[in-house]
């Protein structure tokens, strides 16, 4: 029996003996950014029984105050399935200071350092060596409680995908327990990849002009990043022992169905039919996801595939620095003896 089949079985019980309702159930995506989370969570909320709803964590700050484009098309706090929401959890959306929900968001992850997520870890891991910060951490986690009721209840019976991935985050989940049933995939991508996407200059969504451009990153910072990102994970499921499976991007673009199949029942779902995928073609509705890349936007047909245009894109040099700087989880995620020409 694995980590998964017990958590469950520990809960039914639970339920059973004590009359309690079940646990609220989240499929949170870990990883690095320009991993796939977006793709993989539109295709998950196609699923029964599952809604996806994007990068949550970022809803403050891009929804509340930038007003980006909820999936389904309208500015976020026009949107009727997120005006509901802010008015189930919390009263009205109005009732919150946005600023200073990120100025507390941030501080998990200390942005004002140099090195803020892998400082921030051992406080992730033990609060109490810093009280105020595990004050911080508790007081988000009541707040992104407040949330996920607020969505489960006027989405009831639903899983909830939750497609932010950086570490503070999911580490900030896997502590929401009892009342909430918390299973990690953890999608991983080729470094190459992920440096190449780092490096496109991309129209940046949101009303602040003063930043028309997403922020790049250069080889050696993008390397370093999937490092940390892709070991924080590694450190989620050993240290904490949360129910966690792996999957890398490039295996889920080549055989969509049977990834999903698996990934409903890592969260105790049998899926027997995807009816929205043909083969690598795939139709999506709308759904709600707020904030994340630019494909949540899409619906209709849409072919999966593989983006490997580091190929052909990433110079040499820099392929040579992401390379050997993220070799060894090269190799342990199996992209070495595959794709290194």
């Amino acid at each position: 029996m694995d980590a998964a089949e017990r958590v469950g079985l520990e809960q039914a019980r639970s339920v059973s003996a004590g009359g309690r309702a079940p646990p609220i159930k989240i499929l949170a995506i870990a990883g690095t950014g320009q991993n796939g989370a977006t793709l993989v969570s539109r295709m998950l909320g196609e699923l029964p029984g599952f809604l996806a709803i994007g990068e949550v964590g970022r809803l403050w700050d891009k929804g509340l105050i930038e007003h980006v484009e909820c999936s389904c098309g309208a500015v976020f706090d026009a949107c009727p399935f997120w005006t509901e929401i802010g008015r189930v959890a919390y009263g009205g959306w109005d009732r919150l200071d946005a600023a200073d929900i990120v100025r507390l968001r941030d501080s998990l992850v200390l942005k004002e350092s140099r090195l803020q997520h892998p400082f921030a870890l051992p406080f992730l891991l033990a609060p109490g060596l810093w009280p105020a910060y595990r004050d911080r951490l508790v007081a988000y986690q009541e707040l992104m409680s407040t949330l996920y009721r607020g969505i489960h209840e006027v989405n009831p019976d639903r899983i909830i995908v939750d497609g932010m991935k950086i570490p503070a985050h999911v580490f900030m989940l896997s502590g929401l327990i009892p009342e909430f049933d918390v299973r990690f995939v953890h999608l991983v991508r080729d470094s190459r990849g992920v440096a190449n996407s780092n490096a496109k200059v991309v129209p940046r969504q949101g009303s602040l002009a003063e930043q028309p451009y997403r922020g790049q990153r250069g080889p050696a910072k993008s390397a370093v990043r999937w490092t940390w990102f892709n070991l924080s994970s590694e450190v989620l499921s050993l240290v904490r022992r949360v129910p966690m499976m792996r999957i890398r991007y490039e295996t889920f673009v080549h055989d969509p169905a049977v990834a999903l199949k698996q990934m409903a029942a890592f969260m105790g779902e049998s899926i027997d039919d995807v009816a929205f995928l043909h083969g690598r073609e795939a139709s999506l509705s709308p759904g709600h996801l707020v904030a994340g890349n630019r494909m949540r936007l899409q619906s209709g047909p849409i072919v999966i595939r593989e983006d490997d245009a580091w190929r052909r894109n990433l110079p040499p040099t820099s392929r040579r620095v992401v390379t050997g700087l993220t070799w060894p989880l090269l190799r342990h995620y199996g992209h070495l003896p595959s794709t290194q020409r």
